[in-house]
């Protein structure tokens, strides 16, 4: 069974309803759905009943009169925890504001691209790429670079919650001779929002800050989610990864060994990249802007209330960790300038939702020997209003099957049961995943000559609705630079066998962090 066809998923579906009452008694009952199983660490492409409930227990700690019956019509029944989005959903009393507004945030999106679309180029760029990956080295090169600014600084980022960032950022403001612009994201968690308000302290009009308000009927649907910084309209930082505390964490593996032993667990995977180039660095200056002028227009028309309030997210302190005890010791990844000749390099500059989703579809259908791409998460989606999102993934499914072609996908442990069970009953051939903790990279690899380095997630607000930017380079030498860092992942940290759904819940309000629970943000765990 190559793909878990819409008439078969009709006939699950009606025993599903059949059984409805049954099913609703079950402890802790979410919801169910036809779909592929999960088993024994690999999808199964047989169709079942998946149930969804808050607490999946082992079956010696269920009494009798609640389990599931294993099978109802011949159809075998998985039970699976349920992703905190899913018990949100099914606690519309609880939750209704906040459930609407996610319902609602992929509707009536205000945003237009500049005339004559001027982020559709071909670049040329001549000087060396400073190429680097977090863990090893995100903070040790983006820190020096923020440093260089003598005249301007303009970023965009969409999540700012590390104080060493922070104070870096004043200490060269205030040294600026022009000013600081910073657009962000408005679903900022109180250690943002309190960073937020000691740049506005400390730096006062050197500080031309603003937050981009999403949602429905706003520019962008559910995330302001670039990560790039301009320093004197000269050269510019991209990256997958946010100023955070995971995604720059303060340590220096390459430059201090010691730092190395546990860089996995303190930070995510990221790719990131600094060019030095005039035109790129102002045409992303000129988004910036463009993306801030309109949303300050946008809001003096409308009255604004604050986002609902999403809870937070208590989640087992071992699924936060990864054991590397049967891995090669760390080899952290320097920093490299790449071509290491010089030579002249084409580059093309992508955003969402203005040219991404195309040029990427076009990168992955002329593959010619492989397609290696490591993403946070992939969600499959059939929704109308994603459509481009959802050919681009069908054009991969595809591929993934296509005779001589070197198809890999890694992608991060969180929910990657369901994930990566939809995406193989829309076509996937499920021996092309590997899944990988702490990543939160958006990168892809193409026949070892094209890397793109960006910031966009696989799901359609990624994709078609929410900012992002990214590089498509295409140099053999900076390809291979990050594909060895893939590779080295896929060989000795991403794996085959595909952990069971993480046992995260819903923090209640007040509610205390359990013991052996970790208590994050609703956008850590989702970003």
């Amino acid at each position: 069974m190559r793909i878990f066809s819409s008439a078969q998923k009709a006939k699950v579906q009606g025993v599903i309803d059949a059984h409805h009452n049954l099913l609703t008694q079950t402890l802790g009952f979410v919801d169910a759905e036809p779909g592929f199983p999960v088993v024994d660490g690999q999808v199964l492409k047989e169709p079942a009943i998946l149930v969804f409930v808050r607490h999946k227990k082992p079956p010696s700690e269920v009494l009798p009169k609640d389990r599931i019956p294993r099978q109802l019509e011949g159809y075998p029944v998985y039970v699976y925890q349920a992703d905190p989005l899913r018990q949100i959903q099914a606690e519309s009393s609880a939750y209704e504001d906040l459930s609407a507004s996610l319902a609602a945030a992929a509707s009536g999106q205000t945003y237009k691209g500049l005339a004559g679309n001027p982020i559709n180029i071909v670049a040329r760029v001549t000087a060396p790429f400073l190429c680097h990956v977090g863990p090893d080295a995100g903070w040790p090169v983006l820190k020096p670079f923020l440093e260089g600014a003598k005249n301007t600084l303009v970023a965009a980022m969409y999540d700012l919650n590390a104080e060493y960032i922070a104070n870096t950022l004043i200490e060269v403001a205030d040294t600026l001779n022009g000013t600081f612009t910073l657009t962000w994201d408005d679903g900022m968690t109180a250690v943002e929002t309190d960073i937020r308000k000691k740049l506005r302290t400390e730096l006062g009009p050197k500080l031309d800050g603003w937050i981009v308000h999403c949602g429905k009927n706003k520019r962008f649907a559910s995330a302001y989610h670039e990560k790039v910084a301009v320093r004197d309209g000269r050269a510019f930082w991209l990256s997958s990864g946010n100023w955070s505390l995971r995604s720059q964490p303060n340590i220096d593996p390459v430059g201090m060994p010691a730092d190395a032993a546990q860089m996995y667990s303190k930070g995510n995977r990221e790719w990131h990249v600094i060019v030095d180039d005039e035109p790129l660095a102002k045409l992303f200056t000129q988004y910036i802007e463009h993306d801030k002028a309109g949303s300050q227009a946008e809001d003096a028309g409308l009255a604004l209330t604050p986002p609902p309030a999403f809870p937070d997210i208590l989640v087992p302190r071992d699924a936060l960790l990864e054991s590397f005890a049967l891995a090669a010791p760390p080899k952290p990844i320097a920093p490299q300038y790449l071509p290491s000749h010089p030579r002249e390099v084409e580059v093309r500059p992508l955003l969402t939702p203005d040219n991404y989703v195309g040029h990427i579809t076009d990168l992955i259908a002329g593959a010619k020997t492989s397609i290696y791409l490591q993403f946070a998460y992939i969600t499959w989606s059939e929704a109308a209003n994603d459509a481009p999102f959802t050919r681009m993934l069908k054009v991969l499914a595809r591929q993934s099957y296509a005779h001589g072609l070197d198809v890999r996908i890694i992608v991060g442990s969180t929910d990657a049961a369901i994930k990566i069970g939809k995406l193989v009953e829309a076509g996937f051939n499920p021996a092309v995943f590997k899944v990988q903790a702490n990543i939160h990279n958006k990168g892809i690899i193409v026949d070892g000559n094209a890397v793109l380095v960006s910031s966009a997630n696989w799901s359609g607000d990624g994709v078609v609705r929410n900012r992002d930017a990214g590089l498509l380079i295409h140099d053999p030498e900076i390809a291979q630079y990050y594909q060895s860092v893939f590779l080295d992942d896929w060989d000795l940290r991403a794996k085959a066998k595909i952990p069971d759904t993480t046992a995260a819940v819903v923090a209640a309000p007040d509610q205390p962090t359990p013991p052996g629970m970790v208590r994050i943000s609703w956008a850590d765990y989702y970003e």
